[in-house]
């Protein structure tokens, strides 16, 4: 039977992660096809909206940045030498929020256009959740909105549409993504029949401590790392970083998927599959 390595590790593993998404963020913008960012918004910016293409490239930056602070604070809390049981799962989920948003916002393939059609996508979705509607709406907000709307009303970009954000994160991370993204909503939304069971296991077992914080530390870095890849690849940078955490991260769910074959062979059952 095989064991997995200690948390530290993973602790390690996420605060690596961490530092290559902070550093891909951080590189200049660069968006395919256009030579310019400046002159391109001066065309086609107005009013609320300026600079809808730098804007479009601040928010993956801002979302890479988020979605790393989230992977280096789990990281943090794995390397506990009594681990937490339900921070680091929201740190997890929340990770993975941040790199689908990141995700949707940065791939190579979208012209300039749609990248900022899905921009307005996300900012109408944040101002709806603001409540922007409501007759007890912040002003300021509504004027904003307002305004940013009136600016998109006059243009002439594609529409685009919001995604699943479930769908989108198992793309980022198909092995484990759907799975973890829908099971690790139970504890961030204080369901009470996921938090009993996971307070209890891990009082019971420090073997399931240690599952439970691997288990988190591969799907959050994971969502991050191609998060961060796709960022890398829209500005035109070096991501041997980038890979060099994937590998990293592919050792250690052989590790993980290792020692869950073993698991299940002690309890009596042999997977189909061959053991990794």
């Amino acid at each position: 039977m095989s064991s997995l390595p200690a948390l530290s590790e993973a602790s390690r593993l996420c605060e690596s992660t961490a530092q290559v998404m902070q550093a891909i963020a951080y590189r200049d913008y660069r968006e395919p096809k256009i030579a310019d960012i400046d002159e391109y918004d001066r065309q086609h910016g107005s009013g609320a909206m300026p600079d809808p293409l730098l804007s479009a490239h601040r928010l993956t930056r801002f979302y890479l940045v988020g979605a790393g602070d989230f992977v280096y604070s789990l990281g943090q809390l794995l390397g506990l030498q009594q681990p937490m049981v339900t921070s680091p799962a929201v740190l997890a989920r929340s990770a993975a929020e941040y790199a689908s948003r990141c995700a949707y916002l940065s791939s190579d393939d979208d012209s300039a256009e749609v990248r900022i059609s899905k921009m307005f996508n996300l900012f109408r979705e944040g101002f709806n959740d603001l409540g922007v509607n409501k007759p007890d709406a912040d002003p300021q907000m509504v004027k904003l909105a307002e305004g940013i709307n009136a600016w998109r009303s006059a243009q002439s970009f594609p529409k685009t549409s919001l995604p699943n954000y479930t769908n989108l994160v198992h793309q980022l991370a198909p092995s484990i993504g759907r799975r973890e993204y829908q099971r690790l909503s139970g504890v961030t939304h204080a369901n009470a029949i996921t938090l009993t069971g996971a307070v209890i296991s891990a009082q019971q077992d420090n073997a399931q401590n240690v599952d439970d914080g691997w288990r988190y530390a591969l799907f959050a870095s994971h969502c991050g790392i191609m998060s961060a890849g796709m960022v890398g690849v829209l500005r035109g940078v070096d991501i041997t970083p980038v890979l060099s955490c994937r590998a990293a991260y592919e050792h250690y769910e052989i590790e993980y998927n290792r020692y869950l074959w073993d698991l299940s062979v002690e309890r009596g059952f042999t997977p189909d599959e061959p053991r990794p």
